[in-house]
Protein backbone atom coordinates (compact mmCIF):
# COMPACT_ATOMS: atom_id res chain seq x y z
CA UNK A 1 0.00 0.00 0.00
CA UNK A 2 1.25 3.50 -0.81
CA UNK A 3 1.84 5.82 2.12
CA UNK A 4 -0.30 8.94 2.10
CA UNK A 5 1.77 12.02 1.32
CA UNK A 6 1.37 14.91 3.72
CA UNK A 7 0.42 18.17 2.06
CA UNK A 8 2.65 21.24 2.46
CA UNK A 9 1.98 22.92 5.78
CA UNK A 10 0.68 19.79 7.49
CA UNK A 11 2.44 18.59 10.63
CA UNK A 12 5.15 16.12 9.65
CA UNK A 13 5.21 13.89 12.74
CA UNK A 14 2.52 12.46 14.96
CA UNK A 15 3.77 14.56 17.87
CA UNK A 16 3.48 17.70 15.78
CA UNK A 17 0.04 16.56 14.60
CA UNK A 18 -1.27 16.02 18.15
CA UNK A 19 0.08 19.44 19.17
CA UNK A 20 -1.41 21.12 16.11
CA UNK A 21 -4.85 19.56 16.47
CA UNK A 22 -5.02 20.79 20.05
CA UNK A 23 -4.71 24.40 18.87
CA UNK A 24 -7.37 24.29 16.15
CA UNK A 25 -10.73 25.88 16.93
CA UNK A 26 -12.19 26.09 13.42
CA UNK A 27 -10.80 23.27 11.25
CA UNK A 28 -9.74 23.67 7.66
CA UNK A 29 -9.91 20.79 5.19
CA UNK A 30 -6.22 20.15 5.88
CA UNK A 31 -6.93 20.03 9.63
CA UNK A 32 -9.67 17.46 9.06
CA UNK A 33 -7.23 15.34 7.03
CA UNK A 34 -4.68 15.56 9.84
CA UNK A 35 -7.37 14.53 12.33
CA UNK A 36 -8.30 11.57 10.14
CA UNK A 37 -4.66 10.45 10.06
CA UNK A 38 -4.16 11.01 13.80
CA UNK A 39 -7.31 9.10 14.72
CA UNK A 40 -6.33 6.22 12.41
CA UNK A 41 -2.82 6.15 13.90
CA UNK A 42 -4.25 6.21 17.42
CA UNK A 43 -5.78 2.78 16.88
CA UNK A 44 -2.27 1.38 16.48
CA UNK A 45 -0.94 3.37 19.43
CA UNK A 46 -3.66 1.98 21.68
CA UNK A 47 -2.93 -1.53 20.38
CA UNK A 48 0.75 -1.10 21.20
CA UNK A 49 -0.16 0.01 24.70
CA UNK A 50 -2.58 -2.90 25.14
CA UNK A 51 0.13 -5.34 24.06
CA UNK A 52 2.10 -4.32 27.17
CA UNK A 53 -0.82 -4.88 29.55
CA UNK A 54 -0.51 -7.93 31.79
CA UNK A 55 -4.14 -7.60 32.87
CA UNK A 56 -6.46 -8.83 30.06
CA UNK A 57 -9.27 -6.50 31.19
CA UNK A 58 -6.95 -3.50 30.86
CA UNK A 59 -5.89 -4.71 27.39
CA UNK A 60 -9.56 -5.05 26.38
CA UNK A 61 -10.33 -1.48 27.49
CA UNK A 62 -7.35 -0.13 25.57
CA UNK A 63 -8.18 -2.14 22.45
CA UNK A 64 -11.78 -0.91 22.57
CA UNK A 65 -10.50 2.67 22.63
CA UNK A 66 -8.24 1.88 19.69
CA UNK A 67 -11.09 0.42 17.66
CA UNK A 68 -13.15 3.54 18.31
CA UNK A 69 -10.23 5.75 17.30
CA UNK A 70 -10.40 4.19 13.85
CA UNK A 71 -14.16 4.81 13.84
CA UNK A 72 -13.33 8.46 14.57
CA UNK A 73 -11.00 8.45 11.57
CA UNK A 74 -13.82 7.07 9.46
CA UNK A 75 -16.14 9.83 10.66
CA UNK A 76 -13.49 12.49 9.99
CA UNK A 77 -13.23 11.09 6.46
CA UNK A 78 -17.03 11.30 6.19
CA UNK A 79 -16.86 14.96 7.23
CA UNK A 80 -14.34 15.54 4.44
CA UNK A 81 -16.67 13.83 1.96
CA UNK A 82 -19.62 15.96 3.10
CA UNK A 83 -17.62 19.19 2.83
CA UNK A 84 -15.60 18.50 -0.33
CA UNK A 85 -17.43 15.75 -2.19
CA UNK A 86 -14.18 13.79 -2.45
CA UNK A 87 -13.06 10.65 -0.67
CA UNK A 88 -10.25 10.62 1.88
CA UNK A 89 -10.13 7.15 3.35
CA UNK A 90 -8.49 6.55 6.73
CA UNK A 91 -5.29 4.67 5.97
CA UNK A 92 -4.15 1.34 7.29
CA UNK A 93 -1.15 1.54 9.60
CA UNK A 94 1.38 0.82 6.84
CA UNK A 95 0.08 3.73 4.74
CA UNK A 96 -0.22 6.28 7.55
CA UNK A 97 2.62 8.82 7.42
CA UNK A 98 2.25 9.44 11.15
CA UNK A 99 3.29 5.83 11.78
CA UNK A 100 6.27 5.91 9.41
CA UNK A 101 8.71 5.69 12.31
CA UNK A 102 6.81 2.82 13.91
CA UNK A 103 4.18 2.26 16.52
CA UNK A 104 4.69 3.05 20.16
CA UNK A 105 2.48 3.04 23.26
CA UNK A 106 0.06 5.96 23.42
CA UNK A 107 0.77 6.45 27.10
CA UNK A 108 2.55 5.06 30.11
CA UNK A 109 0.85 1.90 31.33
CA UNK A 110 0.61 3.01 34.95
CA UNK A 111 -2.39 4.35 36.84
CA UNK A 112 -0.92 7.88 36.69
CA UNK A 113 -0.10 7.55 32.98
CA UNK A 114 -3.59 6.31 32.16
CA UNK A 115 -5.18 9.13 34.16
CA UNK A 116 -3.08 11.67 32.26
CA UNK A 117 -4.17 10.13 28.97
CA UNK A 118 -7.79 10.19 30.20
CA UNK A 119 -7.51 13.97 30.66
CA UNK A 120 -6.46 14.31 27.02
CA UNK A 121 -9.39 12.14 25.90
CA UNK A 122 -11.86 14.21 27.97
CA UNK A 123 -10.47 17.35 26.33
CA UNK A 124 -11.25 15.72 22.97
CA UNK A 125 -14.97 16.14 23.56
CA UNK A 126 -14.51 19.89 24.00
CA UNK A 127 -12.31 20.05 20.91
CA UNK A 128 -14.79 18.18 18.75
CA UNK A 129 -17.69 20.29 20.07
CA UNK A 130 -15.83 23.45 19.10
CA UNK A 131 -15.16 22.06 15.65
CA UNK A 132 -18.81 21.06 15.28
CA UNK A 133 -19.97 24.54 16.28
CA UNK A 134 -17.65 26.17 13.75
CA UNK A 135 -18.11 23.83 10.77
CA UNK A 136 -21.26 25.38 9.28
CA UNK A 137 -22.75 22.07 8.13
CA UNK A 138 -25.33 20.13 10.15
CA UNK A 139 -24.30 16.68 8.89
CA UNK A 140 -20.60 17.32 9.44
CA UNK A 141 -21.31 18.76 12.91
CA UNK A 142 -23.26 15.63 13.91
CA UNK A 143 -20.34 13.42 12.88
CA UNK A 144 -17.89 15.53 14.87
CA UNK A 145 -20.15 15.50 17.94
CA UNK A 146 -20.41 11.71 17.77
CA UNK A 147 -16.61 11.54 17.93
CA UNK A 148 -16.59 13.95 20.87
CA UNK A 149 -19.01 11.86 22.91
CA UNK A 150 -16.83 8.81 22.39
CA UNK A 151 -13.74 10.73 23.51
CA UNK A 152 -15.43 10.93 26.91
CA UNK A 153 -16.08 7.19 26.76
CA UNK A 154 -12.34 6.72 26.07
CA UNK A 155 -11.45 8.78 29.10
CA UNK A 156 -13.82 6.78 31.28
CA UNK A 157 -12.32 3.50 30.03
CA UNK A 158 -8.85 4.78 30.82
CA UNK A 159 -9.95 5.61 34.37
CA UNK A 160 -11.36 2.07 34.66
CA UNK A 161 -8.05 0.67 33.43
CA UNK A 162 -6.15 2.79 35.97
CA UNK A 163 -8.37 1.46 38.76
CA UNK A 164 -7.78 -2.12 37.60
CA UNK A 165 -4.01 -1.58 37.69
CA UNK A 166 -4.30 -0.31 41.24
CA UNK A 167 -6.35 -3.44 41.97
Amino acid sequence: MTTITLEPGMPQTIGEAFAHIGTVTAPTIADLKVMCLVEAASRELYRATAANAENPAVADLLNTNGDEEFLHATRAAAVLKVLTGTDFAPPAADANPYLATGTFPIGELTPAGLRKLAEAEFAGETLYEGWAASIGNTEAAALLRANGKEETDHGNRLLQAAALLEG
